[in-house]
């Protein structure tokens, strides 16, 4: 169902994204690594489950979706992984950093986590582990970053897919340094972008027939909530499985997705020294969108600014997709988004 609010987990059920899908597996069977980016809610994590579960079912792969969301050690990954495999009762060879018994791999008293990571990324064969969240790590980049240079060389047969910010880890994978195994051989990147308008209403309209519910106001939903899948979905959701009224479907759809974007942007604060800085770019980036006109709104409030600390900010927001970049101008294009209260999140 279009309008189930799960992630989807098999082509049928994903919307407007044949191509995408497509192109990830020729990736992936090619040997790439790869990396799927996009703003949220725009159906990364969707994608990523559905070509896991293509590659299980037409090409013989094992793959496990980590969502790293609040895993910020390497050994917390390394619990994951491994009861996940356990899971999976998966048959891997792992004899030095761990034992073997019948509820499956434990790692030994005392083993090191990265080379007991190294060990069993290593064993892995035919397989495609699936990292959501990536920028997560960004505290541990060296050692993942190291971790993953060694699986690079060594186990042709394990491939990788990672979603996130550009930040952190996945900046450093797109241009590692010269002294990284991984350089020269950047992972493929598959962007996702919004539906156009056509392909917004054509969704619309097919999650509507769907559920046998008349519909004729397309036009005016994606006026307000633009191509962005998630927010189409959860309106869908609002007004054809759950009965309200049109009005109230779509106020409720900004409401909910407000407090979404409000919860993830107080979440990419929460390592961040200077939060107030990140809440007055995003406040000014709703009135004017160069550079010079931002740091000036800016500073109206906060006093000077650093350029250099300012720009790192600005950054950082872009590659976190929170704002986005064209042709020298900063817009927030997320419908939900520009209207958060940014200025009401820490009062």
């Amino acid at each position: 169902m279009l309008f189930d609010l799960h992630p989807k987990e098999s082509r049928k059920e994903l919307f407007g994204r044949d191509n995408e899908v497509d192109y990830a597996i020729k990736q992936l069977l090619s040997g790439n690594w790869l990396i799927v980016g996009g703003q949220r809610e725009i159906g990364k994590t969707s994608l990523v489950k559905v070509v896991l579960n293509e590659l299980r079912k037409k090409h013989g792969f094992e793959g496990i979706y980590i969502n790293l969301r609040g895993v910020r050690s390497l050994n917390s990954l390394l619990n994951i992984l491994t009861s996940q495999l356990n899971s999976l009762k998966l048959s891997v060879d792992v004899k030095v950093n761990f034992i073997i018994g019948s509820a499956g791999i434990k790692v030994k008293k005392g083993a090191k986590v990265v080379n007991s990571l190294i060990e069993l990324l290593n064993s892995l064969n035919d397989f495609i582990l699936a990292l959501d969240e990536v920028q997560e790590l960004s505290k541990v980049s060296k050692q993942f970053l190291d971790i993953l240079g060694n699986v690079f060389s060594t186990n042709p047969k394990l491939r990788f897919i990672f979603t996130g910010s550009y930040i952190g880890v996945m900046r450093i994978l797109l241009n590692p340094p010269a002294e990284s195994p991984l350089h020269g051989r950047p992972p493929a990147v598959l962007t996702l972008k919004p539906f156009d308008e056509e392909k917004a209403k054509e969704f619309l309209r097919k999650g509507m027939e769907e559920l046998n519910v008349k519909f004729d106001r397309e036009d005016e939903v994606v006026k307000r909530l633009d191509g962005v899948v998630g927010w189409l979905t959860l309106f869908g959701n609002l007004y054809a499985v759950r009965g309200l009224n049109f009005d109230k479907a779509l106020k409720e759809t900004m409401e909910e997705g407000k407090k979404i974007m409000a919860e993830e942007f107080s979440h990419f604060l929460e390592d961040k020294v200077n939060k107030e800085l990140y809440v007055e770019i995003m406040k000014t980036v709703k009135i004017v969108s160069r550079w010079k006109e931002i740091k000036r709104g800016v500073e109206v409030t906060l006093g000077k600014v650093d350029d250099k600390v300012f720009s790192n900010a600005l950054e950082s927001l872009v590659n976190s997709g929170f704002v986005e970049k064209r042709d020298n101008e900063y817009i927030i294009t997320d419908p939900v988004l520009r209207e958060v209260e940014f200025e009401k999140l820490f009062h």
